[in-house]
């Protein structure tokens, strides 16, 4: 593709991407929710829940199978292709002129992903909205209307993706990834994975909320290569890719987008070195909440931001408080906020999310009903 071809331009870019705007994309990925699947994505992100690993535990669940984590979703696709290039030929914009990050998500979990659920992806091109940044300049805000469905037609996910294009500033783009106190420690994620604790099968009720509750912690560690690849096998899978794509975007290693590429991530995405995927995050966002839940709660609705990269070598934290409790509809809710610290304090992420949970109230209605 001759340089001639390709959008080196903000104003070039918005011009073609509202070209498509409403316009459904071919691209129609799908995936199977078995049991390996559904394991590999826990690998990815770091959830070791036994509600979606073990198969003796979750038959006692009130499922009484193995589902999968609600943000399995991003293993079926990452939904980002809508907001990225919309309807323009993906050949004629590249990184080189125009790096792309993802900038959030809003997401509604409709019902659950059963163990062999097939799950398919489709996007819808939204809108543009073009904002400015005092540290990259102007930015088109590019939306895509995302919607999973399972093989029976139902629709399990919906989701609202937002993702930020801007032009190549031709440095690094710097933020505070300094300790905020002189001694942060470094943990390796592994042990993590194994040492948290979730409340489980302990129903949480409604009732025993409180606003302001703070929820605990959850330690995601330092960030390394490893978490790195461990989220693109796991949760993207990975593939080979071809010589001219490799050339068209100046990287020998591309399996993450080039993210592995250190040289890739600075001249062509503008980032201070090798950084993670914004959605490795939001399903951080989401395990927080899931393990304070229990497995008696239901995720309804997430609404994420990724403001700032998570960079290897950075050590995250997660914490979230209840700010919210109230009764919409018969159903017994609670607002989460939820944000994630790297070691300066630096929020590079956060959200909202929606739980129903359980209520005192309702189960002695269903007991009192059965006498």
């Amino acid at each position: 593709m001759a340089a001639s071809k390709l959008i080196a331009s903000i104003e070039e870019f918005e011009a073609e991407y509202k070209k498509g705007i409403g316009q459904v994309l071919s691209y129609r990925p799908m995936k199977e929710a078995n049991l390996d699947n559904i394991r590999r994505f826990g690998d990815g992100v770091g959830d070791y829940n036994p509600l979606w690993r073990d198969q003796e535990y979750a038959s006692e669940s009130r499922f009484g199978m193995i589902t999968a984590p609600p943000t399995f979703f991003y293993g079926v696709s990452l939904g980002v292709v809508a907001g990225e290039t919309g309807a323009i030929d993906r050949a004629r914009v590249s990184t080189a002129y125009l790096p792309v990050n993802y900038a959030g998500a809003e997401i509604e979990f409709h019902r659950p992903i059963w163990l062999g659920d097939r799950i398919t992806s489709e996007e819808r091109v939204g809108p543009t909205v073009r904002k400015r940044s005092q540290r990259i300049g102007p930015i088109a805000f590019n939306t895509g209307f995302v919607t999973y469905t399972n093989q029976r037609k139902e629709v399990v996910v919906t989701v609202k993706t937002l993702m930020a294009r801007y032009e190549n500033t031709g440095g690094t783009m710097e933020y505070d990834r300094e300790p905020k106190e002189h001694e942060v420690i470094q943990e390796a994620a592994d042990p993590l994975v194994w040492e948290r604790t979730r409340r489980g099968a302990e129903i949480r009720y409604w009732e025993d909320v409180a606003e302001g509750e703070e929820i605990p912690a959850l330690k995601k560690g330092t960030y390394t290569v490893t978490e790195l690849f461990l989220f693109t096998h796991g949760v993207l899978g990975t593939g080979r890719t071809p010589r001219a794509y490799l050339e068209a975007e100046g990287s020998a290693d591309l399996g993450g987008g080039g993210r592995f590429d250190e040289e890739h991530a600075r001249k062509r995405r503008n980032m201070p070195g090798q950084f993670d995927f914004g959605p490795q995050r939001v399903c951080w966002l989401s395990q927080i909440v899931t393990d304070w839940m229990g497995d008696a709660g239901t995720l309804k609705k997430l609404n994420a931001s990724i403001r700032h990269p998570n960079v290897v070598g950075d050590t995250n934290t997660l914490c979230a408080e209840v700010t919210k409790k109230y009764v919409e509809d018969g159903k017994h809710l609670v607002e989460v906020q939820v944000q994630n610290h790297n070691q300066s304090g630096l929020a590079t992420a956060f959200g909202t999310a929606t739980v129903e949970l359980a209520s005192r109230s309702q189960s002695s209605a269903r007991d009192n009903g059965h006498r």
